[in-house]
């Protein structure tokens, strides 16, 4: 399965991911299986910044003695790489991990919570139950 993501293109595995999350957020938006799409979603979206923007290994607490990478996002227009100080790049790539890890903790809170009283699915369950004493 690697050797498969790896060989496809990145504009593939881009355009597939974005089909995923227009999905998930389609489901999220009427209410069906909100909950179980609102977890997958709050993983996504923690892993994401976890690994996009990793601020905490650019202090120097953590040992990192090189320049902080530009963080893959959009510039104001005419601002290069030469433009920022490596302060303001790790002030970008703090932003951006704490606005991923907040967009996980709604997503975690409908998950917990239930889509509401207008959802199409509105006794869903994440987890089935089962009685005491049946079998």
């Amino acid at each position: 399965l690697a050797s498969y993501l790896g060989s496809l293109s990145a504009f593939a595995l881009r355009a597939s991911a974005l089909a995923a999350l227009a999905l998930g957020s389609g489901l999220v938006a009427c209410g069906l299986r909100s909950r179980a799409v609102a977890l997958v979603l709050a993983l996504l979206a923690a892993g994401t910044a976890v690994i996009q923007h990793p601020f905490f290994l650019y202090t120097e607490a953590a040992g990192y003695q090189g320049d902080v990478p530009i963080p893959d996002v959009a510039l104001p227009e005419g601002t290069g790489a030469g433009d920022l100080t490596p302060g303001q790049l790790f002030d970008l790539h703090r932003y951006y991990f704490f606005l991923g890890i907040s967009s996980a903790g709604a997503f975690l809170l409908l998950a917990q919570a239930g889509p509401g009283e207008h959802a199409v699915q509105k006794d869903e369950m994440l987890l089935p139950t089962k009685a005491l004493g049946e079998d």
